[in-house]
């Protein structure tokens, strides 16, 4: 066992030992083991799994940074939810309106980047939010 710890800059959002992470890092997916050796990573955006009681439990994380020591795991998230704290109906409104805004854009617009990250932070909290439901 190891102890995830997952904080917002508004929040300690989780505090639980668990049997193992896997995470979004910027570069791709992490997956951490009791004993890891020590890492920090930047976080990319998507869905963070954590498996305690052989049980999976899902959580929004977009940005931020990741420590891991042997026995624990410290997410600083830009941001993070809940599966039950997304709002789908939020969602789906700040994808469709991220959707619209990129049909404007090319990719070389200053904006591009940042309406592409709105898209992908709505898409991925609609699939957690809709498979934990």
């Amino acid at each position: 066992m190891m102890l995830l710890e997952i904080v917002t800059p508004e929040r300690l959002l989780l505090s639980e030992e668990v049997e193992e992470v896997i995470l979004p890092g910027e570069l791709g997916q992490l997956g951490i083991l009791p004993g890891h050796h020590p890492l920090l990573a930047s976080l990319g955006i998507g869905e963070l799994i954590y498996r305690k009681g052989g049980k999976e439990h899902s959580v929004f994380v977009a940005g931020g940074f990741v420590e891991v020591l042997t026995d624990r795991v410290t997410v600083l998230a830009g941001e993070a939810q809940l599966p039950s704290e997304i709002d789908l109906e939020e969602a789906r409104a700040q994808k469709e309106e991220a959707e619209g805004e990129l049909k404007g854009l090319i990719p070389l617009d200053p904006r591009y980047e940042e309406v592409l990250m709105k898209l992908q932070k709505a898409s991925r909290k609609l699939e957690i939010a809709q498979r934990s439901s």
